[in-house]
């Protein structure tokens, strides 16, 4: 492996740091509600199921041009998407929420564009950069995306005790779009890597067409958490005592912040369990364990605080290896021809799962008025999961 393809990464690293804030978007939502008055957080977190829908509908599309094109021209479109998001969510300051909420769900269409224009690009690309060992180094990518976490909770938290969360998104979105066309200029040199032709076979594999249904549960189950992670602190924190402020301004940022770096070590170690016991074995464990640690936050509800959010920590750490693991399954199990196409077919799965989540998990909490009905949501759909799981691997022995 020559120096450019460590550069790759290294970009690709960077640029999905720098745009992967979005995964703190949850923070927005209380500071939402109460600037527009809204009770309803389904009304608040419907731009996620929005952006997936989009994203779910133009992945497959964007996955067969990457095969076509490359990388850069994704990238391209992502870029666009951001500022396209970022004047829209500005000018959201300027109106009541009967009219801003659809300059709020328009810019969720933006990102949903933005979303598999990213993804697609960069995990492809250093998967055939790295052909001899793409598990080790798609965790070093995915643990940009949640070291974004990290980053970005406690600044995010900051700044908006300094300014509105509007000015705050259109700052975040014009990061995202410069990250993500210097990215694309500096991929345009992938084509100077030998890349694999296009088959003459486009039939995509029955093994994987039946993965597809335990990954589309164990991503509704994580999503159903991670849109929601925030206010599910605040709510825990408000059920001991603590008040709205301490709760968004310290626990919130100290759960997801340390959330971020558990799941970025999650990933190095399920990339590390994928090549000791293999990818097919790896999974079932994956979900299994992300059940009984969502579970186990229902549990210890009950006694404190700090058990809950080490709990969440638990399921964090378990969530860490889940894009890994998928990933990984293409080009181990069926090789790089079609890479992109099969990509983008999982990310639609992905984005399918990402729609249904915060709608379930959302409704859960407005008809039981807790979020503890999301978590034991989450819980259940992880363990349907394991349970498929289960079912294809023993079928395969």
């Amino acid at each position: 492996m020559d120096r450019k393809g460590y550069v790759y990464i290294l970009v690709g690293v960077t640029t999905i740091l720098l745009a992967s804030w979005r995964m703190n978007l949850s923070i927005f939502y209380p500071h939402l509600m109460r600037y527009y008055g809204v009770s309803s957080v389904t009304a608040i977190a419907l731009i996620a199921t929005i952006a997936s829908s989009i994203s779910m509908i133009a992945a497959s599309f964007l996955g067969i041009l990457y095969d076509r094109m490359g990388p850069s021209l994704l990238l391209y479109i992502g870029g666009f998407t951001q500022f396209i998001s970022a004047a829209l969510a500005y000018f959201m300051k300027y109106y009541p929420w009967d009219v801003s909420m659809w300059l709020w769900y328009a810019g969720g269409v933006a990102v949903g564009l933005g979303f598999p224009a990213l993804t697609l690009s960069i995990n492809p690309t250093i998967i055939r950069v790295f052909s001899t060992r793409p598990d080790i180094a798609l965790a070093v990518v995915q643990s940009s995306n949640y070291l974004a976490l990290t980053l970005w909770s406690p600044i995010i938290s900051r700044l908006i005790s300094y300014m509105d969360p509007f000015t705050i998104l259109l700052l975040l979105s014009i990061i995202s779009a410069i990250a993500m066309i210097l990215c694309a200029k500096i991929y345009r040199g992938f084509k100077a890597v030998e890349r694999v032709r296009q088959g003459s076979s486009g039939e995509v594999p029955r093994l994987f067409i039946l993965m597809l249904a335990p990954i589309f549960f164990i991503v509704t189950s994580s999503a159903m958490l991670l849109q929601f992670v925030a206010p599910i602190v605040v709510e825990f924190c408000e059920g001991f005592g603590i008040d709205f402020d301490k709760a968004s301004q310290h626990y919130v940022p100290l759960v997801m912040g340390v959330s971020g770096i558990l799941q970025s070590l999650g990933a190095f170690v399920w990339g590390f369990i994928a090549r000791r016991i293999g990818v097919l074995k790896s999974f079932p464990l994956l979900y299994a364990l992300q059940a009984l640690t969502a579970f186990l936050i229902i549990v210890l509800s009950r006694f404190s605080l700090e058990a809950i959010i080490v709990a969440l920590w638990l399921r964090f750490l378990m969530f860490g290896g889940e894009p890994v693991i998928h990933m990984v399954l293409i080009p181990t199990l069926f090789g790089q021809e079609n890479l992109g196409k099969l990509l983008g077919i999982q990310t639609s799965t992905v984005m399918a799962s990402s729609i249904l989540g915060p709608v379930v998990g959302g409704l859960a909490r407005d008809i039981t008025g807790t979020f503890t009905a999301t978590v034991l949501l989450s819980s259940i759909f992880s363990a349907i999961a394991s349970a498929i799981a289960a079912i294809i691997v023993i079928s395969r022995r």
